[in-house]
């Protein structure tokens, strides 16, 4: 048995249906069973990573499991390994991140940093999957697009390797179904250095509309970021660092090839299956 944790997110929703196809037992972890709406075959079982009384019974009978983190990352990788160890699982793949290659110190890298620690110390085989900044993550572009024709842009426009959820999933299925992949950490990126205002083009031929384009002043997205979390000296540092010329995903890896025998999906191809969410008469609320 398999076991994914953030089952209902992009990347863990898309390893339990890998899965499924390719045979294996998958138990899948989440807050709100009853409205997971996972494929069928799976053993949808009440959970979470930050709730370690749940873990023990999530585990049982679980050789592997992908560790999907979304809240206190280093705390809930923490509960991970202790039920591992309790359980006896032997493999974890943990769904980290390319921050903690970044030469300029931040929060997010700190946060995987010590997850990837905890695992560690967990005693199980593991493999890191760190991957880049997502396709998707240009959906926040979709209420702009919608109502403006217009992209703003908080991360910057330097280049990177934007990589597809899907290409993620697949290389977790790799590492959690095949051997030569313990011990070992896999910087994931796309096929191809874009800027953002380059992924702005290739969503605007896709749509058949011209964008406009434009990037967010650092205090700006500053702002935000603190006013979600509430810690502005966090905001400032990961601004700063997810801005920088020196990012990890800066240029494509074979990371995703190695792993799963293919070259990873194109921005383009995210772009053209995921239009619905940039159309101008998409429901208000609908997008995200």
């Amino acid at each position: 048995m398999i076991l994914i944790t953030g089952a209902t997110g992009k990347v863990g929703r898309e390893a339990v249906r890998q899965l499924l196809g390719l045979g294996h037992g998958v138990r899948a972890l989440s807050r709100r069973p009853e409205t997971a709406g996972l494929p069928g075959g799976a053993d949808v079982v009440a959970g979470s990573p930050a709730d370690p009384a749940s873990l023990d019974d999530a585990f049982t009978g679980v050789s592997a499991v992908l560790a999907v983190l979304v809240g206190d990352v280093p705390a809930e990788a923490a509960n991970i390994a202790r039920a591992a160890r309790r359980a006896g699982t032997g493999r974890i793949v943990l769904l980290s991140s390319a921050s903690v290659r970044h030469p300029l110190p931040h929060g997010i890298a700190d946060e995987h940093r010590a997850a990837e620690e905890a695992v560690l110390r967990s005693g199980a085989a593991w493999t890191f999957l760190r991957p880049g900044p997502f396709h998707a993550n240009t959906s926040w572009w979709s209420r702009t697009v919608r109502e403006r024709g217009a992209v703003r842009c908080w991360i910057g426009n330097n280049p990177g390797a934007p990589v597809d959820e899907y290409d993620i999933a697949s290389a977790a299925v790799a590492a959690l179904t095949q051997d030569g992949h313990e011990g070992r950490s896999y910087l994931l990126t796309g096929p191809q250095t874009l800027t953002s205002r380059e992924q702005a083009r290739i969503l605007g031929d896709v749509l058949g509309r011209t964008l406009d384009f434009s990037v967010a002043p650092a205090d700006e997205v500053v702002d935000v970021f603190a006013g979600i979390t509430g810690d502005r000296t966090a905001a400032v540092t990961n601004v700063a660092a997810l801005r920088s010329p020196e990012v990890p995903w800066a240029k494509p890896t074979t990371a995703v090839r190695d792993l799963t025998g293919r070259e990873p999906r194109p921005y383009r191809r995210w772009a053209a299956e995921n239009a619905a969410l940039f159309a101008p008469d998409r429901a208000e609320g609908s997008a995200e």
